[in-house]
């Protein structure tokens, strides 16, 4: 039983007002020296923890930069921060934005590793199926600064509503 209440809420088809569920978005540089490994652990760790957690997102890296978007229940988010924060492989944490939310943007996704390239095809799909479009707007914004020549039309729809 327990089980299925736990993939009730990850599928995001009904709101669980208990589980307190809420995004969050944060930039971070890496420590120098990180390698592709390094980032392949990352990951693997981050799915196994978020999973269990029923934490969903995803991860941006681009030179020394991470970006990473998660959503879950607030007790979870908490203490996720609370690793990340001591986690030696990046500094300079830096919350972009938090709130709560009613259904998932991902899911389906315990941790998954996009390019900025990747993630202006996902944020423009999300864009249109959600009406989230502060924290669509923000992730967006926060792309654009790895891969600015993708996301100039998204700044001119922007400012001509």
């Amino acid at each position: 039983m327990g089980c299925a209440a736990k993939d009730w809420r990850r599928k995001g088809t009904s709101v669980n007002i208990a589980a307190d569920l809420v995004h969050l978005s944060y930039c971070s540089q890496a420590r120098t020296g990180l390698q592709a490994a390094d980032l392949d652990k990352i990951l693997e760790i981050s799915k196994t923890n978020n999973h269990r957690d029923q934490i969903t997102g995803l991860l941006t890296y681009s030179g020394d930069i991470f970006i990473q978007f998660v959503e879950g229940p607030k007790a979870s988010i908490d203490h996720l921060m609370y690793r990340l924060r001591g986690d030696a492989r990046h500094k300079d944490l830096i919350v972009l934005s938090e709130g709560v939310e009613h259904l998932r943007l991902l899911p389906d996704w315990d941790m998954e590793l996009v390019t900025a390239q990747e993630a202006h095809g996902l944020l423009r799909d999300a864009l249109r199926e959600s009406d989230r479009y502060g924290t669509v707007i923000a992730l967006s914004r926060l792309l654009a600064k790895l891969q600015p020549e993708l996301y100039q039309d998204l700044d001119e729809n922007d400012n001509s509503g």
